[in-house]
This record gives structure tokens, C-alpha cells and sequence, in this order.
């Protein structure tokens, strides 16, 4: 099952990336002449670097928690529940622990604008909703299962049960509130993290240098995207993940066995196979979004083509 799961998984994510790469404006690099060029190739060294150090702490983090979790079976996969979250939370502080790119050629001078810059002014408001939406869904499930849940023999609440006249059944682990809490946690926090993260990109000096500011939007455009997309496909993989475990657990806690043979308790059957199908269709959004953060990140910023500076989409 999960093996099938990993396979469709992988085929989506490549198919979702190639289709995006193909697209004119999906991942445009920002073309410029060849003496701006120069003046940006520190630039784009120290946007490569900030992206290796991102990815980096962010894997390695994974690492840890799944170490971690082989380690201390007594927590029921609580370390690898909040590893991902963890990983994309320490990759976000430490882009945001980079000092603002400063482009070459750049004087001390720091220009005012007149407009201020917020951490959602970076491109259309609806971008934002996605990182926010999937925050959100994140915490509904996860206290609308913790409703649902019931304790197992060890106390905590990561089961699910069902009576049906004198039978009963019950199945876990379930993301009760033993897993829902410390969820819910995670996900305030890797949003602060992510407002904390545009903050850090909005608010950064404009170049005074005028031939740069086209530039320098461009960058401050790639970054944002990279933040949301990272944000976002981490939520969604949890949110996916969450969901296909208490489709199993739900559909496994609705076989009932009776007296005249096992029975299927409705309508928490159908709602199990409901949960287990949205469940995988959030984690392939998420693992999605997560690629092509990847790919937003260390692809080459500009193309030295001769060519003039090539309009920059909204993500």
C-alpha cells in the first residue's frame, strides 16, 4: 500500500514539475543585459548559498527526527509527526537569519519609498491564502479528530472506537489529541515562522542604484515564492499525512465483529475511504509544492543573454 502510495507520489510530483517548468512564466529566469549581469552575479552567489543552507538544515532535521524516533519508540511517532514541521520551521528561520542581498554596486544609500512594504505586499493577495488555507485545515482536522478520539490502553488519546449494540471495536493510532495537540503547535509556529521569513524579504533597503530595482524585485518575487511554496507544501503533506492514517484507522475501527460476522459500520466506513483519498491527494499537493520550492531555489536567477530585463509574473 504505501510502497503504491510513494510510486504515485513520486510519478505526480515529476509530472507536476515538468508541466510547471514548461510554462513561459512559472519559472522564468530573469533576463538582463550584460552589464547589469555583472553587477548581479554576487547576487545570485549568495541567493544559491542562502538556498543550500536552507535545504541543508531543513534535511538534516528530517534526519534528526527520524533518528529520533527509532530511538524513543515510547512516544508512538510523535518525533517523526513533528519532524517535517520541524524541518521546514528550521529551514525558514535560517533563510531568514540571512542578512538582506545587498546587489553589487549598490551604495550606502538607502532609499525611502513612499509605500510600505508588508509581508503579503509581494504579490497578489490570493497567493497568501494558500499557506493560510492549509494552516487552517491543518487545525480544524486536527481538533475535529481529537473530538473523535478515545484513549488507548495506555491513557493517550490516539484511538478510535465504535459501539454497535453489544460489539465494539477500535483501532489505532488515531491523530487524536495526543498527536493533534502538539500539531496544532507546530502549525502556529511554522506560520509565524513563514510571516517572519516575507518580513525578512519585504523589509530589506531597496537598491538606490535605479537600473537595480527591477532586479531586486526579482529577487525579492523568487524568494517569496520559495517561502509560501516551502510553508505550504509542508502543511499539506501533514495535513495529507494526518488524514490517510485516520482513513485506515476509521475504516479498520468500523469492521465490526457481531455475532452474525463482521459487519461495516456506516457512514464510518465510507468516511474512512473519504479521509484516506483526501489524504493522499494533500500529501501529492504538498510533496508538490515542496519540489518546486526546490526547484524555485536553485534554479539560476538570471540568463547573461545580452537580452533586456524580461518582465517578472506574480507568482
Amino acid at each position: 500500500m504505501f510502497l503504491v502510495l510513494i510510486i504515485v507520489t513520486i510519478v505526480a510530483v515529476a509530472v507536476v514539475v515538468s508541466v510547471f517548468l514548461n510554462r513561459a512564466d512559472a519559472f522564468r529566469p530573469i533576463v538582463v543585459d550584460a552589464a547589469t549581469a555583472r553587477v548581479l552575479s554576487r547576487a545570485g552567489a549568495a541567493t544559491r548559498w542562502r538556498a543550500v543552507a536552507t535545504l541543508g538544515s531543513a534535511i538534516g532535521v528530517l534526519v534528526a527526527g527520524a533518528k529520533w524516533n527509532e530511538a524513543a519508540p515510547q512516544w508512538y511517532g510523535l518525533p517523526l509527526l513533528l519532524a517535517p514541521g520541524t524541518a521546514a520551521c528550521i529551514g525558514l528561520l535560517v533563510f531568514a537569519a540571512f542578512p538582506p542581498l545587498r546587489l553589487e554596486g549598490q551604495t550606502g544609500r538607502r532609499v525611502a519609498s513612499l509605500a510600505p512594504r508588508y509581508p503579503w505586499s509581494l504579490g497578489p493577495r490570493w497567493a497568501y491564502l494558500l499557506p493560510l488555507g492549509s494552516a487552517i485545515a491543518v487545525i480544524v482536522f486536527a481538533i475535529l479528530a481529537g473530538l473523535a478520539s478515545s484513549p488507548s490502553d495506555d491513557g493517550n488519546y490516539r484511538s478510535i472506537s465504535f459501539d454497535f449494540g453489544s460489539s465494539s471495536s477500535s483501532a489505532g493510532p488515531y491523530p487524536g489529541w495526543y498527536y493533534g495537540i502538539p500539531l496544532i503547535i507546530m502549525t502556529v509556529v511554522l506560520f509565524a515562522t513563514t510571516v517572519l521569513a516575507l518580513w525578512r524579504v519585504s523589509g530589506a533597503p531597496r537598491p538606490a542604484v535605479e537600473a537595480l530595482r527591477a532586479p531586486d524585485s526579482a529577487l525579492r518575487l523568487l524568494a517569496a515564492r520559495t517561502v509560501m511554496r516551502l510553508s505550504s507544501g509542508a502543511l499539506f503533506v501533514y495535513a495529507g499525512g494526518v488524514l490517510s492514517f485516520a482513513g485506515l484507522t476509521t475504516g479498520n475501527a468500523a469492521r465490526i465483529l457481531t455475532a452474525e460476522g463482521q459487519i461495516t459500520l456506516q457512514p464510518a466506513g465510507a468516511l474512512g475511504v473519504v479521509e484516506l483519498v483526501a489524504g493522499v491527494l494533500a500529501v501529492l499537493l504538498g510533496a508538490s509544492l515542496l519540489a518546486l520550492s526546490v526547484v524555485d531555489a536553485s534554479r539560476p536567477l538570471f540568463a547573461r543573454d545580452g537580452r533586456p530585463l524580461a518582465p517578472v509574473r506574480q507568482p
